[in-house]
C-alpha cells in the first residue's frame, strides 16, 4: 500500500482551547492511500473536518449541554450533521451525534449510554464527513485515468454498470465475518444508493469510529488514490465494542489517527476493553483483532492476521509466544475486533489516547 502523510503543526499545544482559554491553531494535513483495480480496500477517516464550534459546559443535565459562551448559537445549525467530543474531564474522549440545538444548548443521541461529563468539561462540535463531502461525486469520471477522486463514476444504476463502490459495514446485527449493510456508487453526479433507484444519498454520514470498503471492480483497469484532508485529532478517542451474550461479535472499527500506531499504541491490551486470552491455543483465545492487506489485490478479503494478547503481549495467531507489540495499523486503513462473548451483551469502552 502506498500511503502518504503531510501534517503542517500549526502550534505545539495539543488541547482545544474553551472560550475562556488562550486557543490554538489544530494541526492539519492529508493522507493519500492507493485504491488498488480489481479489489477491496479498507479506508477510514484519519483526519476530521475543521471545529466548527468549540466551548465549555457551564452545565450537563441528561443528554443536554448547556454552552458557557455568552454569544448564542443560532437555532438548530448542528442538528442532524455534526457531532460533539468531550475534550477533556471524565468524559474525555467521547462523542455523540448531535440531535437538536437552540441558542444556549446541544442536545446529543447518548444511544443508551449515561453521560458522565460536567460543568467546565470542555468539549468540540465537528460535522459528520459525508459521502459527497469526502468524495464530491460531480468530480468523479468513467475514467480512472480522470477521475478526480478515488471514486469512478457508474455508467448506470444497473449492476453491471457500477464501478467504484463504497460499503459500509454492518454495525447491527449480530455475529461474524458480517455483509455489509449497505453500497453506494455514483452515477449521474450523485451518491446512489443500490436497489434505491436515483434517490440521492449523498449526505449519508460515515462514522468517525469505523472503515468502510472502497470496492473497484474488474471493470475498474487501474488503480485511483483516496485523499483525505483535514484536522489532526490531538485527543484522546472512545471507541464503543458491542459484545454478544452467546456468540462473539464482530465489530468494524477505525481510529482518526494519520500515522501509524503499532499494537502497543492501541492502549487495548490488558484493559477492560479487550478481554485477554488464557492461552496460545484456539480455545483459549478471547478477544482478537483482525487486520487486512490493502496491498493484496482480492474482492472479500480474508484477513491478513489475527492477533490477541496473552501473558502481557500481542501474539500472532499461530505465531507462538512471539511479541508482536511493534506490528502496526496503518493510518487510514480499518480493521475488526472481535468480541468474545459475555453474560449479558454489555458494551465495552475503549478510549485511545493520542500516540503523538
Amino acid at each position: 500500500m502506498k500511503l502518504t502523510y503531510a501534517l503542517i503543526l500549526a502550534a505545539a499545544a495539543s488541547g482545544l482551547a474553551s472560550a475562556q482559554t488562550t486557543a490554538y491553531t489544530t494541526p492539519v494535513g492529508y493522507v493519500t492511500q492507493a485504491i488498488l483495480k480489481n479489489s477491496d480496500t479498507y479506508v477510514a477517516l484519519p483526519l476530521h473536518q475543521a471545529v466548527a464550534y468549540a466551548d465549555a459546559a457551564s452545565a450537563v443535565t441528561g443528554s443536554v449541554v448547556t454552552i458557557t459562551n455568552a454569544t448564542p448559537l443560532t437555532g438548530s445549525q448542528y442538528a442532524g450533521t455534526y457531532y460533539l467530543k468531550f475534550t477533556s474531564g471524565a468524559a474525555l474522549g467521547k462523542w455523540f451525534p448531535v440531535t437538536a440545538n437552540d441558542t444556549t444548548t446541544i442536545t446529543l443521541n447518548l444511544n443508551g449510554a449515561t453521560l458522565s461529563a460536567a460543568a467546565l468539561d470542555t468539549f468540540e462540535v465537528i460535522p459528520f464527513w459525508t459521502l459527497k463531502t469526502l468524495f464530491d461525486p460531480t468530480v468523479s469520471t468513467t475514467d480512472p485515468t480522470t477521475t478526480a477522486n478515488a471514486i469512478v463514476a457508474s455508467t448506470s444504476t444497473l449492476p453491471a454498470g457500477r464501478r467504484t463502490q463504497l460499503l459500509v459495514p454492518d454495525m447491527a446485527s449480530a455475529g461474524t465475518n458480517l455483509s455489509s449493510a449497505a453500497t453506494y456508487y455514483v452515477n449521474a453526479s450523485i451518491w446512489k444508493k443500490a436497489n434505491s433507484g436515483n434517490t440521492d444519498f449523498g449526505t449519508t454520514q460515515l462514522w468517525p469510529d469505523s472503515y468502510f470498503i472502497l470496492r473497484h471492480p474488474s471493470t475498474v483497469t487501474s488503480n485511483t488514490a483516496y485523499t483525505i484532508s483535514g484536522s489532526v485529532d490531538m485527543q484522546a478517542f472512545n471507541v464503543n465494542l458491542n459484545t454478544q451474550a452467546a456468540m462473539a461479535q464482530d465489530v468494524a472499527v477505525a481510529l482518526p489517527r494519520p500515522v501509524d500506531v503499532t499494537l502497543n499504541q492501541l492502549n487495548l491490551g490488558n484493559t477492560p476493553a479487550f478481554m485477554t486470552s488464557t492461552s496460545t491455543l484456539p480455545a483459549g483465545r478471547r478477544d482478537q483483532l483482525l487486520v487486512f492487506d490493502n496491498t493484496a489485490t482480492a474482492q472479500n478479503k480474508s484477513s491478513a492476521a489475527t492477533y490477541y494478547y496473552n501473558a502481557g503481549i500481542w501474539k500472532l495467531a499461530n505465531g507462538g509466544n512471539t511479541d508482536h507489540g511493534t506490528d502496526t495499523i496503518k493510518a487510514g486503513t480499518g480493521f475488526v475486533i472481535r468480541k468474545y462473548q459475555v453474560a449479558g451483551g454489555p458494551t465495552s469502552f475503549w478510549n485511545h489516547t493520542s500516540p503523538y
